[in-house]
């Protein structure tokens, strides 16, 4: 038996998880990393890339494998292997009709990866065993985790996982995600495979001309199995870049035996799985999960009570985020960090001799501003939890199927709905996520809507106006603004299908996935995905506008210290733009300063009016607001904020993916417009019954 040497126990894995959407890959992803990965972009596209470090991988107690087969073990304080696991992105075959299909193989192909960690759902197998038999042909160690077996058998069926490990020639694990079952398990076998540099067999035959000439292409092209296979299939990324003049006459002379070669593959393919699940796939009893389903979708999917009982489900949401639960835990952490904390500071300032200039800026500046955000963390972690119930249950996804046919009238595809309700969440990755739009004209479309769904970083400015002004009708108030911002998104639909971008309506086609009880760890993970982006949004970006406008507020242009804030800089500049709101009630040079800081974040609105209302906590600024607000100018205010150009960041991402300077440049045009146009609405039409 060998003894592993110190740089291998210390060794770098690299495992790439590939698999199917909705096949629990997201869910294994978070298994295995914890909180513990990055998320960024794919070079040159906008498709998410995460990446993280696998936590299992760090016990005192790890079996390693030599090349030999045999078992050493080693005890050490320090982990054994460090093993970085690749998000790829969720597809269903490796044609690279789509940006994920040709990330997916590239990656594999250029970086090549130690392991190919492939999940698969048991309850969908014979589609995601297409992915599988492409990815056992890319001569990468591979290792299949079986998800899903106890919905399986929910759906009346069984898999002899040995038998079908044996005939797809790969090692499988069957895992359950969703209970973080069997995870730990799939590690030590990836290890032991990637280790050993184990290769899958590949498991299907093309006939012996085919295999020959596949045979020929491997050696001419120094080609993987599959790239051969996709060179006989026409792909045209790799006929590009053929060396081999041989290789053009070995595919010409297939191509002349078998005209339609892409699809005698396909059919091969699926051949083989079919038979692979008819020899490992039996009926056990029967479909609970199937007959659950249609009982749910009788009520969920109804053509009559669907659409009212979504607008239940949010009205009652935004009733428990916005009323008593929301309410008394926004307050406990404005006692706690607001009065309490800075109270601490301030103190601990004092007694150190700090002087006034600096005190101010850490407690009326920092504290103040940040914490004026902070406060109302509780209410949006609330709402994402809800939201991350709702999707992960599979309610979601059938949302958009109800919403096809009513967007279908708007000129748009029910996939749209997608994107939209994401834009709830945040506007930067609901506008990346419209790439996954086949339809250039509906991504643009749908681009140029999202903006009107009132994204998360404006719910801190909803809280604090709400529990000023209307403390009783908080979540009516709140879910008036988001259904403002749908029905302004719908009437702009019909304007822009009509005269900005004309064209025809794709087909719609989405997979309903079951519905599921989600796990608590699941749910909150999920949520905190959501909301971490508030987070350290509130400790970068707030944290230095707060800075920033306490700055502004306390110097003149001469960058002397002013006693009135209207002489300083940031009071100049507010006198000078306010004017232009007076027509909708709220012509304060500090509310129009806000709005300007707004465009850095959110949030930032409150930050900004905290500092300039000098508002020592969120009940300071309560009072505040009551004094300098009517109900009607207050809710006037509101609508301008729900509906005028989104975040730098936001307006970054369209204009990336719009790929257009002018529709960009329109699209802030025309929310800054319609948003003062809205908002003097409001306030002219609402002074004539007040």
């Amino acid at each position: 038996m060998r003894t592993l040497a110190a740089n291998e126990i210390q060794k770098e894995y690299v495992f790439a998880l590939a698999g199917n959407p909705n096949s629990g890959k997201t869910t294994l992803f978070n298994e295995l990393t914890g909180s513990h990965y990055q998320v960024g972009n794919w070079a040159g596209v906008t498709v998410e890339r995460k990446e993280g470090i696998c936590k299992y991988a760090y016990h005192n107690h790890i079996t390693h494998f030599d090349t030999h087969e045999h078992e050493t073990e080693h005890k050490h304080d320090e982990p054994h292997n460090h093993i970085r696991i690749v998000d790829l992105p969720g597809i269903y075959s490796l044609s690279p009709n789509s940006a994920e299909e040709v990330i997916t193989r590239d990656y594999i192909l250029k970086e090549k990866p130690d392991l190919i960690l492939n999940i698969v759902d048991a309850t969908n197998l014979e589609r995601n065993l297409y992915l599988s038999t492409q990815l056992a042909e890319m001569g990468t160690p591979m290792v299949i985790a079986l998800n899903m077996m106890d919905a399986l058998e929910e759906n009346g069926f069984s898999i002899d996982v040995e038998k079908l490990e044996k005939e797809m020639g790969i090692r499988i694990i069957f895992i359950f995600v969703f209970k973080g079952r069997g995870v730990e398990d799939l590690v030590t076998e990836c290890l032991k495979i990637a280790s050993k540099k184990e290769l899958p067999v590949c498991p299907i035959t093309y006939g012996k001309d085919i295999e020959n000439a596949i045979s020929q292409i491997e050696q001419e092209e120094e080609l993987n199995r599959l790239c051969s296979v996709k060179l006989i299939e026409h792909d045209a990324r790799l006929k590009s870049d053929i060396k081999s003049p041989n290789t053009h006459l070995i595919l010409e002379k297939i191509s002349k035996e078998i005209p339609d070669i892409e699809t005698y593959i396909a059919q091969r393919r699926y051949t083989f799985i079919k038979s692979v699940s008819k020899k490992s796939v039996s009926i056990i009893g029967e479909n609970k999960q199937a007959a659950r389903t249609r009982k749910l979708d009788s009520v969920f999917v109804h053509p009559i009570l669907a659409i009212p009982l979504f607008i239940l489900i949010m009205f009652l949401i935004f009733q428990i985020t916005f009323g008593p639960i929301g309410t008394y835990l926004s307050d406990l952490v404005d006692n706690l960090f607001n009065v309490k904390f800075a109270s601490l500071v301030e103190s601990g300032l004092t007694a150190v001799g700090v002087g006034a200039f600096a005190k101010g800026l850490v407690v009326d500046g920092i504290i103040a501003g940040v914490g004026g955000v902070i406060t109302f963390f509780p209410q949006i972690m609330l709402l994402f939890l809800f939201l991350s119930f709702l999707e992960d249950s599979g309610y979601m996804a059938r949302t958009a199927f109800i919403m096809d046919k009513f967007f279908m009238k708007l000129g748009l595809s029910g996939k749209s709905f997608v994107p939209m309700i994401m834009g709830f969440g945040c506007s930067v990755p609901a506008i990346m996520s419209v790439r996954t739009l086949e339809n250039e004209r509906d991504r643009k479309l749908t681009l140029l809507l999202i903006p009107f769904m009132s994204c998360g970083a404006k719910m801190p400015v909803y809280a604090i106006f709400t529990a000023a002004l209307f403390p009783n009708n908080a979540g009516i108030v709140t879910f008036s603004l988001y259904l403002i911002g749908v029905l302004l998104g719908i009437i702009s639909c019909l304007i822009f299908s009509k005269m900005v971008l004309k064209g025809d309506i794709p087909p719609f086609v989405l997979e309903l996935p079951p519905y599921r009880m989600p796990t608590l760890k699941s749910t909150f993970h999920h949520m905190w995905d959501k909301a971490k982006d508030f987070a350290i949004r509130a400790g970068t970006v707030l944290l230095a506008a707060s800075v920033i406008i306490w700055l502004l507020q306390n110097l003149s242009p001469t960058m002397h210290m002013v006693s009135d804030s209207q002489d300083s800089i940031i009071g100049i500049i507010g006198q000078f733009i306010a004017p232009i709101f007076n027509p909708c009630g709220f012509g304060n040079w500090q509310a129009a300063v806000s709005l300007i800081s707004g465009f850095a974040a959110k949030e930032a609105v409150v930050s900004t009016m905290t500092i300039l209302y000098d508002a020592v906590n969120t009940s300071g600024l309560t009072s505040v607001l009551q004094n300098t607000f009517t109900p009607l100018s207050a809710y006037s205010f509101l609508v301008f904020v729900l509906l005028y150009v989104p975040c730098v960041a936001a307006v970054s991402s369209l204009k990336t993916e719009l790929n257009s300077r002018k529709l960009t440049i329109f699209s802030i045009c025309y929310q800054i417009g319609i948003a003062w146009i809205m908002s003097m609405l409001v306030f002219q039409i609402g002074s004539l019954f007040v």
